[in-house]
C-alpha cells in the first residue's frame, strides 16, 4: 500500500471506512513522519500527541461499530497557530504566547471534531500573521520542494505540513491571500470561503472584516471535504467535464506584470488551453483597477489590524519584531474618513465585480506571479511590488481556490486561482476538482 502520508484524504477515507486502515495507524504514520521531517521544515509548533492518540482509538472503535461519521473520520488535521485548541497555546508565532493556553476549541475545531477528525496539533504561521517568516523568536518555516526556498505566508505552517505529508488537511486563515499564496508556493490546494460562510469564532483576530478560516489539502476535493464539515456546503458530485462552463481570463492583470515568470505564464497558458479543450468557454475580462483594489483592502484591514493589536503594541512594544511593529503601526497613518471611504469603494467595486462575474461562472489566473523565492523573501510595503494576486478577492468576499497547476524545470509549484460568486464555493470547487482530474 502507498505510504498513507502520501495519500489524499478522500484516498485515506476509503481505506479507513473499508477496515484496510485504522486511525491509529495513520495517526503513527504522521507523528513518525513529523519527527523525521519537521526539524528540518519547522512546520508544527504543538501537537497534542497523547489526546490525538485517544480519540484515534475512539475512531476506530467507533467506526468497527457502526458509528462512521463521514470522510474526516479519523482523519490527522492540523491547525494554523492564530486558532484555538483546547490546550494547546495560541501563540500566534509570537515568543511571549508560547503559554498562553486556549482553554476552549474555535468553533471551526469543534466542528472538525464532531465530523470526527483528529487534531493532530498547532501549525507554524507568522508572527501575527504579519510579520515576517522567521521573526518572533520562531525558526524560518522551510519549503518542502526545496529547503532554501520560503513557503511564503501567513499560513506557511499548515502548507508545508499538508505538501509533506505531516496531515492531510489543516486549516489556514486568509485576510489577504494567506492561504491561497501558501498553497501556490508549497503545490497544494486551498480555499479561501465566501467571506462569513465559516465562523471566526475563536480565531486571534486581525482584521474582522476581511479574516477567513478555510481549508488547505492536497486537493480541492479534500478541500471540499473539509469544508463541509466546517459548516460549509456539500459539494455533491463531480462534473463530467468542462463543457458550458464559463471561464473569464483577466489576462490584463497578469500578462504584462514585470514581476511575471516566464515559467508562470507558460504554465497558465497551458492550463487554459487545456480549458478549452475540456470544453469550457473563455472570455478576457476586464477587472476593476487591481492595484486600486489592493490599495482599498490595505486601507481597510491596515487600521483594523492596528486597532486589534494597538494596546498591546503601545504598551509592550518589545513584544513584536520591528517588522510586525512597522507593519502593525502603519495602519495608524490611514485616517478615520479614508477607512469610511475605502469602506464605501468596497461596496462600489462588489457591485462593479459582480457585474464583471455575470453569465461566468468563475475567473482563472495565477495565484503568485512567481515560483517561491528564496527563504529571507519580504512582503514589502504598500508602493513595493507584491508577488501575489490575492488580496482583492478579500476585497469582493469571493470564494478562491488555488491549487497547483505545474511546475517550474527545477520542480517548484505554480499555482493557479479560481475565484467564483460569493455564496457558489460548492460551484467553484465542482469544477476545480473536474480540472485537477486532467492537469
Amino acid at each position: 500500500m502507498t505510504d498513507p502520508c502520501d495519500m489524499t484524504i478522500a484516498e485515506l477515507s476509503v481505506l479507513i471506512r473499508g477496515g484496510e486502515l485504522s486511525p491509529p495507524a495513520l495517526l503513527e504514520a504522521c507523528l513518525e513522519r513529523v519527527a523525521t521531517l519537521d526539524p528540518q521544515l519547522h512546520a508544527v509548533n504543538s501537537l497534542r500527541a497523547l489526546a490525538a492518540r485517544q480519540e484515534a482509538r475512539a475512531a476506530a472503535d467507533e467506526i468497527a461499530h457502526g458509528g462512521w461519521r463521514g470522510p474526516l473520520h479519523g482523519i490527522p488535521i492540523g491547525i494554523k497557530d492564530l486558532i484555538n485548541v483546547a490546550g494547546l497555546p495560541t501563540t500566534a508565532q509570537a515568543a511571549h504566547r508560547r503559554d498562553h493556553l486556549a482553554t476552549v476549541d474555535a468553533a471551526v475545531v469543534l466542528r472538525l471534531k464532531a465530523a470526527g477528525a483528529i487534531i493532530l496539533g498547532k501549525l507554524a504561521t507568522h508572527e501575527y500573521a504579519v510579520g515576517n517568516n522567521g521573526d518572533g523568536g520562531f525558526p524560518a518555516v522551510c519549503n518542502p520542494s526545496d529547503l532554501t526556498r520560503d513557503p511564503c505566508g501567513s499560513s506557511s505552517g499548515p502548507a508545508v505540513a499538508v505538501a509533506a505529508g505531516l496531515c492531510p488537511g489543516a486549516l489556514g486563515t486568509d485576510t489577504a491571500g494567506s492561504i491561497r499564496d501558501p498553497a501556490a508556493w508549497c503545490g497544494v490546494a486551498g480555499l479561501k470561503p465566501t467571506d462569513g460562510l465559516i465562523s471566526t469564532t475563536g480565531l486571534l483576530p486581525l482584521s474582522r472584516s476581511m479574516d477567513c478560516i478555510g481549508p488547505m489539502a492536497r486537493t480541492a476535493r479534500d478541500c471540499s471535504l473539509m469544508l463541509e464539515a466546517m459548516g460549509g456546503p456539500r459539494v455533491a458530485s463531480d462534473l463530467p467535464d468542462l463543457a458550458g462552463v464559463r471561464i473569464g481570463l483577466p489576462r490584463a492583470v497578469w500578462q504584462d506584470h514585470p514581476a511575471l515568470d516566464p515559467y508562470v505564464a507558460a504554465v497558465t497558458e497551458a492550463a487554459i488551453a487545456r480549458f478549452r479543450d475540456l470544453g469550457a468557454v473563455l472570455e478576457d475580462v476586464l477587472l476593476s483597477d487591481f492595484s486600486e483594489m489592493g490599495r482599498i483592502a490595505r486601507k481597510i484591514s491596515w487600521p483594523e489590524e492596528s486597532a486589534e493589536h494597538g494596546a498591546e503594541l503601545d504598551g509592550f512594544p518589545e513584544r513584536f519584531s520591528p517588522v510586525a511593529r512597522a507593519r502593525l503601526a502603519d495602519g495608524r497613518a490611514i485616517t478615520a474618513p479614508e477607512y469610511i471611504m475605502a469602506l464605501r469603494r468596497r461596496v462600489q467595486i462588489q457591485k462593479e465585480f459582480e457585474g464583471t462575474m455575470a453569465g461566468l461562472d468563475c475567473l482563472f489566473l495565477p495565484a503568485m506571479l512567481t515560483a517561491a523565492q528564496p527563504l529571507g523573501y519580504e512582503i514589502g510595503p504598500m508602493s513595493d511590488v507584491d508577488l501575489s494576486l490575492a488580496r482583492p478577492f478579500n476585497l469582493t468576499g469571493s470564494p478562491a481556490l488555488s491549487f497547483c497547476t505545474g511546475k517550474t524545470p527545477q520542480g517548484l509549484p505554480i499555482g493557479g486561482q479560481l475565484v467564483g460568486h460569493r455564496q457558489q464555493d460548492a460551484r467553484l470547487l465542482a469544477i476545480a476538482m473536474v480540472i485537477e482530474r486532467y492537469i
